[in-house]
């Protein structure tokens, strides 16, 4: 069973899902700004910041794991992982 290959296919499928997941996630993201910029209640301002804050550290999370993925890549050809 070659584990490289398959780690390598699940990686690169991954990374496109990611990819239009991402896009999903900013459309959502500039909505809720959008709503944030539009309305005059402060505390309802403020809600709404939070959940674009939220947005803000998904779309962190989404790029940290592309990046992890991209390093099992480069691990399997040189057989290492730093």
């Amino acid at each position: 069973m070659d584990r490289k290959g398959e780690a390598l296919k699940l990686s690169r499928d991954v990374q496109k899902k990611i990819l239009d997941f991402g896009t999903e996630i900013d459309e959502y993201y500039r909505k809720f700004r959008e709503l944030r910029v539009l309305t005059d209640d402060l505390s309802f301002q403020g809600a709404l910041i939070n959940v674009e804050h939220a947005f803000f550290m998904v779309v962190q999370s989404l790029n940290i794991l592309k990046e992890q993925l991209k390093l099992i890549e480069v691990a399997s050809k040189k057989g290492e992982i730093y």
